[in-house]
């Protein structure tokens, strides 16, 4: 039923029939709904529009998108245009939404609206100049093609929804693709047997230690979404994968030991999950017996069919992590079971698929091996090796499709795969101006990744460049298959929030944002802001400056890290401690990927996003952060007495002392004997001096009447030490654009002299 990918060099004609194909496809789809009262019906977890939205939002996004670039000269249907702009992404399967039904249109208005668009779109395929040339990423008609690939990704989440919705408004569409269901079925329920019913060995394959290159050329002549796009290279050490997709089969193992209804095998927010929602198993079976005999049949896309035990089990990320847990106990494995990185999923790939990533082979070849740039639709039976364009009308069974020359199955296809890794930029990544919040709210560790497409993944999404994303409780069709070994891939808990996540964006914006950024234009237009300097960028500079070697640097008090990249320009390693797990996320992010998306509050509810990006100069594998008390180093496994004997030719502390329990006990750290800093070395300190008993007892404030008074008190803490500077330092903490912090802080610069023997 799908076309090919979209080579857009092509010409009009490859781009009208594309546009001809996805229209069709979301036609074909809708056809499913029996009645009107289909289109209104809100899911059963409330967590998203009814189907009418679906139907309409695609198409109103060409209007919008084509308006943007400057293709069209003025809406069609303005109401629509904003009503059906924005969906629902909820915060949390709690976040339920009850929106009034009657602001929806009727089904006639919304299909004589698709109407108008329809032939809108195509008179603008048929004649505009534009689409006389290629398109490229930075050409107006990347908006067209960005159309195309925008409503395909909700070909697939409206057929979601549709497996959601009661079977009595759907019917199977007459074009609909088969299901590749087993052939004679058992009549009635059969519990079922490892070996009969499904594989009774999916064993786990070894994949050697390798590097994987991540990311889209910009040059690439199929379109994309903005965070495929960028380059990075990543080191995968030697692990191991299931060779198959976990089953129903398999998982069927799990829920009828009654493991699935088993605290300890999930996580706290899983838990939470499957409390809330009362689950028992997964979402797609459907219950064919008394509660207690686990009997089962498969909700598919229209109908219910005998269980498929074959096919791969359709869960959640937590449902996934809590059968992974479940396995581990069970087999007794000493290398617990979990869910693949994304260069792992990269190692996994066909050596065909790698090459088109590394770029091996001619320019011309290379868009042929992307799997979802082939016509397979004549294919002879059962030499297909990828279940995706919706060749088939549903997942089917977890060997049907070949394996792979690394002897995987379904690496591609078939249902998509839940990652550890929750979703983020690349090195590079740049929003793109037709669409600045496609990706960039989703960087935000609340967002699992998903990979390699399902059955219905056509076009971008079942690419090989693909990378997408949902709610760890969301239901795509999506699956999972088990990985053991090491993984040095940093990352964040998809299943826990920032706690402090306005917190850590302002600070992003503190340490990361522009002076522009930093303000606001209108209102210092209007009555202007204090003028300051770049406050982590000064600091650095500072200990540059005084230093007398360049060999390493503890930043204590690092927060997202600015100072301690900047510190990068001049030091050979730099060490950034701080207290807070969350600003240790967001820096690890920043030395890992060079950028961080994050949102700048405007006001209320309104925010603008961002991104923050490392400046290429610097050289980020000089940096490491690492979480821990500024007060009990040796803790955090810095001090001489550990293995390296480590000393600091620098430190800086940026606004921290004032925030601790016992300032005394950390500067001491850096005195006596077993003092972290070398001889000659320097300590930068600034402080506010905004001493307070929440957090600092009031027999140890570092204080005094004036300035002179508190640089006084800091000698008597720091003897052996000789102060060589000292500044006043005004900076200003942006809340939001009329609420600002403005803060002078003390500065001063000590050196260590020579220890007496």
């Amino acid at each position: 039923m799908s076309l090919p990918g979209l080579d857009i060099t092509a010409g009009r004609q490859a781009l009208l029939d594309y546009f001809e194909n996805t229209w069709k496809l979301t036609e074909t789809l809708f056809s499913a709904l029996v009645s009107e009262e289909a289109y209104f019906v809100r899911p059963y977890h409330k967590t998203r529009h009814p189907l009418i939205f679906y139907y309409v939002h695609p198409v109103t996004f060409y209007i919008n998108k084509l308006l943007v670039a400057g293709l069209i000269e003025k809406p069609l249907n303005p109401h629509f245009e904003i009503l059906f702009e924005t969906g629902v992404d909820e915060m949390s399967w709690d976040d339920l939404h009850d929106g009034e039904q009657e602001i929806w249109p009727t089904v006639a208005e919304a299909q004589e609206y698709r109407r108008q668009v329809y032939q809108t779109v195509r008179q603008l395929i048929s004649t505009a100049p534009e689409f006389d040339r290629p398109i490229t990423m930075d050409s107006p008609g990347w908006a067209l093609v960005m159309c195309f690939e925008h409503e395909r990704i909700h070909l697939e989440t409206s057929s979601v929804l549709m497996r959601e919705l009661p079977l009595k408004y759907l019917r199977a569409p007459q074009q609909w693709p088969d299901l590749p269901l087993a052939k004679n079925p058992p009549a009635g329920f059969t519990r079922p047997v490892a070996g009969l019913h499904y594989p009774a060995e999916n064993p786990m394959l070894d994949v050697a230690g390798q590097t994987v290159s991540v990311g889209k050329p910009r040059d690439w002549p199929t379109f994309g979404w903005d965070n495929e796009y960028g380059t990075d290279t990543r080191a995968v050490l030697p692990f191991r994968a299931s060779q198959r997709l976990i089953s129903n089969g398999e998982f069927y193992e799990f829920v009828s030991s009654g493991a699935y209804l088993e605290e300890k095998y999930w996580s706290e927010q899983g838990w939470a999950w499957r409390r809330f929602r009362n689950t028992r198993w997964p979402s797609f079976w459907v219950q064919d017996g008394p509660v207690g005999s686990h009997q089962y049949k498969l909700r598919t896309l229209f109908n219910v069919e005998p269980m498929q035990w074959d096919w791969p089990a359709i869960v959640n990320y937590y449902e996934a992590k809590a059968y992974c847990a479940w396995r581990s106990a069970r087999d007794g494995v000493n290398s617990p079971y979990r869910l693949a990185s994304e260069k792992e999923h990269l190692a996994l790939h066909d050596d065909e698929w790698l090459s088109a990533r590394q770029g091996q082979a001619e320019a011309d070849e290379l868009i042929s091996r992307d799997p979802v740039m082939h016509d397979r639709q004549s294919m002879a039976p059962g030499s297909r090796t990828i279940n995706h364009n919706l060749h088939y009308g549903s997942e089917g069974s977890v060997e049907k499709f070949a394996a792979n020359n690394k002897g995987f199955h379904d690496v591609l296809g078939n249902v998509w795969q839940w990652s550890e890794d929750t979703f983020h930029p690349l090195p590079e990544f740049a929003i793109h101006p037709y669409y600045v919040d496609f990706s960039s709210p989703c960087f935000d560790g609340e967002h699992q990744m998903i990979m390699g497409g399902s059955f219905i993944s056509t076009g971008d999404e079942a690419s090989i460049w693909a990378r997408f994303h949902f709610r760890p409780h969301f239901f795509q069709h999506a699956g999972f298959r088990l990985i053991q070994g090491e993984d040095n891939t940093p990352r964040q808990d998809g299943g826990k929030r920032y706690e402090t996540s306005a917190l850590v964006d302002q600070y992003m914006l503190f340490h990361w944002g522009s002076r522009t950024e930093q303000g606001d234009t209108e209102i210092k237009a209007s009555v202007g802001h204090p003028d300051t300097r770049m406050f982590m960028e000064t600091m650095a500079e500072l200990v540059g400056d005084f230093a007398h070697a360049y060999e390493s640097v503890l930043d204590l008090g690092c927060a997202t890290g600015r100072a301690s990249f900047e510190l990068a320009r001049r030091f050979n390693r730099v060490l950034g401690l701080d207290y807070s797990q969350a600003f240790i996320d967001a820096a690890d992010i920043m030395q890992r990927q060079g950028s961080l998306a994050y949102s700048r509050l405007e006001s209320g509810r309104h925010t603008t996003p961002m991104v923050a990006r490392v400046p290429d100069a610097i050289d980020r594998s000089r940096v490491t952060f690492i979480q821990g008390d500024a007060t009990r180093l040796a803790a955090a496994g810095i001090g001489a007495g550990n293995k390296q004997g480590e000393r600091f030719d620098a430190v800086l502390m940026s606004n921290l002392l004032c925030r601790l329990p016992d300032p005394a006990a950390c500067l001491q750290q850096f005195t006596g004997p077993d003092a972290l800093l070398r001889d000659g070395g320097i300590l930068v300190l600034s402080s506010p001096n905004t001493w307070m008993e929440q957090y600092t007892p009031v027999d140890a404030f570092v204080d005094g009447a004036d300035s002179e008074e508190a640089l006084v008190r800091l000698g008597e803490l720091l003897p052996g030490y000789e102060l060589v500077h000292h500044q006043d330092l005004p900076f200003m903490i942006r809340e939001h654009r009329r609420k600002y912090e403005y803060i002078v802080s003390q500065v001063s610069v000590w050196r260590k002299l020579p220890t007496q023997r």
